[in-house]
This record gives C-alpha cells, sequence and structure tokens, in this order.
C-alpha cells in the first residue's frame, strides 16, 4: 500500500469519527431552522469522507494498474 493509499484512507476513517462526533452534538441556534445550513453543517464531514475513500480507491487502482503494466513489460 502506497503512501497516497495510506494518506486518503486515514483522513476518510478521520472524517468519519468527526462526522459521528459532530451527530451527537447539538446544532448552533444561528442556523437552526434554515434546512441548507443544518444539511451542510452535519454532513459536510460525511462527503469529506466519501470523497477522500474515492481517492484512496483511484490510487489503489492506480498502483494495482502500474504493477500489472510492470510485470507484463518484464516477461
Amino acid at each position: 500500500m502506497g503512501r497516497k493509499e495510506i494518506l486518503s484512507l486515514a483522513a476518510g476513517i478521520g472524517f468519519l469519527i468527526i462526522w459521528v462526533v459532530d451527530l451527537n452534538s447539538p446544532t448552533p441556534a444561528s442556523i437552526q431552522g434554515n434546512f441548507w445550513s443544518e444539511i451542510f453543517y452535519h454532513y459536510g464531514w460525511l462527503m469529506y469522507c466519501v470523497a477522500c475513500l474515492f481517492y484512496y480507491q483511484y490510487a489503489k487502482n492506480d498502483r494495482v494498474k502500474k504493477e500489472e503494466e510492470s510485470k507484463k513489460n518484464n516477461k
């Protein structure tokens, strides 16, 4: 596993933990009642998590593809 994969996976897990903690915290009074502000406030961390996990998958597939090409060229 490469450095990009490790960092993106760790960031994704970290954002997931922050999201779970954030769901258990109260919504600030300044944004209560405003639907879109509440959605972004509570689910922004989840979107960061998903983005990191998509990048992890991309980096993993890119590494596997390069490894297969190098094996193919060595034969």
